[in-house]
């Protein structure tokens, strides 16, 4: 069901319908009076070459949600390295505060960056621990301390390096795929942009070119839902169902104008109305859940959900967002 642009995520089902409804008019209008749109940048669009977007949209939507995955895991990345860095700068400054008080070693400590800081804030003062604990290690140990200084959990300074210059690549890596991402929804957004033009002109010329088919004016797909009210969201939830798949269960809606359920989603562990594509429908008398692999394709992925009630008017209502992660990797029985 066409119930016009509403975000993102519907433009494929009114691609679909503005498509098949101009080249039903074109049928009736004939080969030699087929509508064409003209666009700002004098580029002169045919039902053949829209259809085509529709199709490259929906790669672009694709190529979107993969970028989220591989980002969203790249970040994961990021996240449990500054844990594990941030633990070992705790248990060297606990012993800078137990044996090297009063010494210009102490007086130089660097202040501990907090999880949430941004990378040149997080990095730095780990590489002033670094360079401190290599000055101390060739310094004179004061009592109770044996040089080359090793942490408790047996962390030499040369494994810190080691493990400091792994998160400087991983944020090199997450800072690529972040730019990919970006990119991959740069090229999604210029084809919704005339894709929404050419839509939005097609309705215009239409007046004009059906004036002797009215039931072509009649049917004109939408670009906007149609007045009316907004539907109660219903509750939903998910879980994860084997090692591949979400499981999506929903309360029903009692709205006496409801025409569908919706499920959309989007790679990662936030959901976005930018980034949400619609995975599945389900129309009221289904049976009230999706099961689906969306998004799961890859050890330690995340993917956010949200349930959508569809009324006739095209309005909708989204319940509260949903996350389901596949498993970093399988325990095996002994």
């Amino acid at each position: 069901m066409n119930t016009g642009i509403t975000g993102p995520s519907s433009y494929s089902s009114a691609m679909t319908a503005f498509s098949q409804h101009w080249l039903t008019g074109n049928t009736k209008l004939g080969a030699l009076k087929h509508i064409k749109i003209g666009l700002a940048d004098k580029s002169e669009i045919t039902q053949l070459i829209f259809d085509g977007w529709r199709t490259t949209l929906q790669t672009q939507q694709n190529a979107v949600q993969a970028a989220l995955t591989t980002s969203q895991i790249a970040r994961g990345n990021v996240n449990v390295m500054k844990t594990s860095l941030l633990e070992k700068f705790g248990l060297f400054t606990s012993l800078l505060d137990g044996y090297f008080k009063g010494t210009g070693f102490y007086e130089a400590r660097p202040y501990a960056p907090t999880f949430n800081d941004g990378k040149e804030n997080f990095l730095r003062p780990l590489g002033a621990m670094m360079n401190l604990w290599a000055a101390i290690n060739v310094g004179i140990a004061p009592a109770g301390v044996t040089l080359p200084l090793v942490l408790g959990d047996n962390t030499d300074q040369g494994a810190f390096a080691s493990s400091l210059s792994a998160l400087i690549f991983e944020f090199a890596d997450l800072e690529k795929k972040e730019l990919l991402l970006a990119v991959a929804r740069g090229d999604r957004n210029v084809t919704q942009g005339k894709a929404y033009e050419t839509m939005r002109q097609y309705r215009e010329v239409a007046l004009d070119k059906y004036v002797l088919h009215p039931e072509m004016i009649e049917s004109l797909p939408r670009l906007t839902p149609l007045p009316g009210h907004t539907p109660a969201r219903v509750n939903a939830s998910a879980v994860l169902e084997g090692q591949d798949q979400s499981k999506i269960i929903y309360d029903a809606s009692t709205d006496s104008m409801l025409a569908s359920y919706e499920l959309r989603g989007n790679g990662g562990d936030e959901y976005s109305d930018e980034d949400a594509i619609v995975i599945a429908t389900n129309e009221p008398g289904a049976s009230r859940e999706f099961v689906t692999p969306f998004g799961l394709n890859q050890p330690g992925a995340k993917v956010s959900f949200k349930v959508f009630v569809i009324v006739t008017t095209g309005n909708e209502a989204g319940s509260a967002a949903m996350i389901v992660q596949r498993p970093v990797s399988v325990q095996l029985a002994a």
